[in-house]
């Protein structure tokens, strides 16, 4: 079945391709290949009653269900006093990045109990840069989690990547699916309470609610 789906798009793919040879300057215009730059951003309220340590170790269990190689840290906070209001992860200043692109070591997490970066190689993408900081105040814990990287779009390529995408998964589902590993393994070993505060782009339904290592819905998951 996945072998006819490829040859069916790779057939479509030459079939566009020779149109975009053969016709005038805009018909070739509409193939053009372009890179896109991909920001997500997700912020998660938690409330539970486990120890700082739990949730920091259900937050590292959590990334290496995707990451085998993410750098994890718990950094000595400067003072033993729990803030009142979560901090939140400080996005890079994009002004040294190349127009167009993102800047490459993503936001600092100053301030956070527990931290994880990771560059995955994943199919389909370029330069993807995952980050995670989890933020202890009287309230709970907030999760900021981001992820970014580069895709092509466009081109006589584009059918047989959108087939390619459907049977083995997409840099935009390989990043929800990490990113949300990390909240519902959170969820289901503290049982905490979680909310979403701040998503970018917006999340359709509740997926954070569903058990951990669930691909988002209508794609598989790619690997790095």
């Amino acid at each position: 079945m996945k072998a006819s789906m490829m040859a069916a798009a790779m057939t479509m793919a030459a079939a566009l391709a020779g149109c975009s040879t053969g016709g005038s300057t805009g018909g070739s215009n509409m193939f053009a290949s372009r890179d896109t730059a991909v920001e997500y951003i997700r912020v998660f309220d938690i409330k539970t009653d486990a120890a700082g340590t739990m949730v920091a170790r259900a937050a590292s269990e959590g990334i290496s269900r995707n990451i085998s190689n993410a750098t994890l840290a718990t950094p000595v906070p400067d003072s033993a006093e729990v803030q009142d209001q979560p901090g939140r992860f400080k996005l890079a200043d994009p002004a040294g990045a190349p127009p167009g692109t993102i800047a490459a070591r993503g936001p600092s997490c100053e301030g956070a109990s527990w931290t994880a970066r990771a560059t995955p190689d994943v199919r389909g993408s370029q330069d993807m840069n995952i980050v995670a900081c989890l933020f202890p105040y009287k309230g709970g814990y907030h999760l900021d989690l981001y992820a970014a990287f580069t895709k092509k779009e466009g081109g006589w390529l584009e059918w047989p990547r959108r087939a390619t995408g459907y049977v083995l998964g997409t840099p935009d589902k390989y990043a929800e699916k990490t990113m949300l590993d990390i909240v519902r393994t959170i969820r289901e070993t503290t049982n905490a309470q979680v909310a979403l505060v701040e998503a970018k782009p917006d999340v359709a339904g509740a997926p954070w609610l569903d058990p951990s290592g669930v691909a988002p819905r209508s794609s598989q998951t790619s690997k790095p």
